[in-house]
């Protein structure tokens, strides 16, 4: 018999570990020099003289990376309870901002102050607000990255899949600027709130169904009775192929947030071809110093999924810092340079083409499209060690899966053949990930 315990008892204990698993407590943050600037208002405060609408910067000192800087946010969970969500990020700034990164600290209103869509709303008005204000504080408009735990984790989630989706926008604080994100990196989100209490572990769970609970609380009904509702706080409601790369962690022994609920979102990214990472940590409970315990190095289950493409491994990926700042570099392109090496054989109607993709930049390639434009009518009629398909004259070459990896300094390569009259004039530019390559024609 499943054991249940009572929802105010529960409710209560939630709270106590949310409160007990800041990040403060994960890993004691290293002496850094940083500029730190506190409550900023990033909106008018709702309601007066609360703490939603403020976030905190920090930015690495003079000379510590690169300017402008890529912008990494963080948001820490309490069940949706609290207005401080700022709290803990300078923790991550201990460990980002010597890698170069900004960090801001981004509060949002809790349920108990406005129920969803605010706090989408707030976290969208927030990073309006950084990228409409980057310039004077030196940070890279292009690269935002976003990361938080539990609640932090879907609004991470939320942040994450839901760039371009006006109903979540709002008309808080900044305006006319874009709210998207270039990568995200989720704690143990919540993402299907129906199927939570399906989830729960053996021993038991919160009771995600009563009205009293944090996801009802959220958005304003008991969440069986209002599933429209729901589904619009749903991450798995917006997902689509042209998200950007998400990684998730999630221990399988979480009693607060159940580890199916990140195989829920897993499975959905995977059936429209989208890019994620997901790690799975045996034995982990609700907190970030067990998903990263190191005594569980070498026994995750890493699944990753990009392009339809999925593989699976074990202890593959350790959920390491370094490994997460790795992962965010790759995501906000940083260290990433190319360049296109184009030969054409010579033919009157027909040629035979190859287009050597060289990383040339400090963070490898994993997965790879390369596009180009013709200036005239070739049409490719074959092609080899790469899907390609062209529209018009606008050419798209996606690698196999066996060839997607380009480390620094190495290369891939793809063939096709190609008709054309008239003349066979050269491509003005080659894209790599959309990042456009040095060309080099032999």
């Amino acid at each position: 018999m499943q054991a249940r315990i009572g929802t105010a008892t529960i409710i209560g204990m939630a709270m106590t570990m949310l409160a007990a698993i800041g990040v403060s407590a994960v890993f004691a943050p290293p002496a850094h020099a940083t500029q730190v600037i506190t409550d900023i208002s990033y909106a008018p405060a709702q309601p007066a003289g609360s703490r939603g609408h403020q976030l905190d910067l920090y930015l690495p000192s003079t000379g510590v990376g690169i300017t402008p800087r890529p912008l990494l946010i963080w948001h820490s969970g309490s069940a949706w309870s609290s207005d401080d969500g700022k709290t803990g990020a300078d923790a991550i700034a201990a460990v980002f901002n010597p890698l170069g990164f900004a960090v801001a600290g981004v509060s949002v209103r809790s349920s108990g102050q406005a129920i969803f869509p605010a706090q989408v709303y707030d976290i969208k008005a927030a990073i309006r607000w950084l990228r409409a204000n980057a310039a004077t504080y030196q940070i890279d408009p292009n690269r935002i990255a976003i990361m938080g735990d539990s609640s932090g984790g879907w609004l991470t989630e939320m942040a994450t899949l839901t760039g371009g989706v006006t109903s979540l926008e709002g008309t808080i604080g900044t305006t006319g600027v874009s709210s998207a994100v270039q990568t995200g990196l989720a704690f143990y989100g919540p993402t299907d709130f129906l199927q939570m209490n399906a989830q729960n572990l053996p021993t038991g769970g919160l009771d995600h169904n009563s009205p009293a609970s944090p996801e009802s609380l959220l958005v304003g009904c008991p969440i069986q009775t209002c599933p429209a509702a729901v589904a619009q706080a749903s991450p798995l409601t917006y997902v689509d192929s042209n998200d950007p790369p998400l990684m998730f962690l999630h221990g399988q022994a979480d009693f607060l947030v159940p580890h199916g609920q990140s195989v829920l979102l897993y499975n959905k990214i995977k059936s429209q071809c989208g890019d994620a990472t997901f790690v799975s940590v045996p034995a982990a409970d609700h907190m970030m110093s067990q998903v990263m315990d190191p005594a569980q190095y070498g026994m995750q289950t890493v699944r990753t999924t990009t392009d339809c493409t999925e593989t699976v491994g074990t202890g593959t990926l350790n959920p390491t810092w370094a490994n997460f700042a790795t992962f965010l570099r790759g995501g906000l392109k940083m260290g990433n340079s190319c360049q296109v090496t184009y030969a054409r054989g010579a033919g009157s109607g027909t040629f035979n083409g190859s287009v050597t993709i060289k990383n040339t930049g400090t963070t490898p390639i994993d997965g790879w499209t390369v596009t180009w434009t013709w200036p005239g009518n070739q049409q490719i009629t074959n092609a080899w060690s790469a899907t390609v398909t062209q529209s018009g004259t606008q050419v798209t070459g996606r690698d196999l899966g066996y060839n997607s990896y380009i480390g620094p300094g190495s290369s891939q390569s793809l063939g096709f053949t190609a008709s054309f009259t008239g003349t066979n004039g050269i491509p003005a530019q080659f894209k790599v990930n959309d990042i456009v390559c040095t060309t080099v024609v032999v």
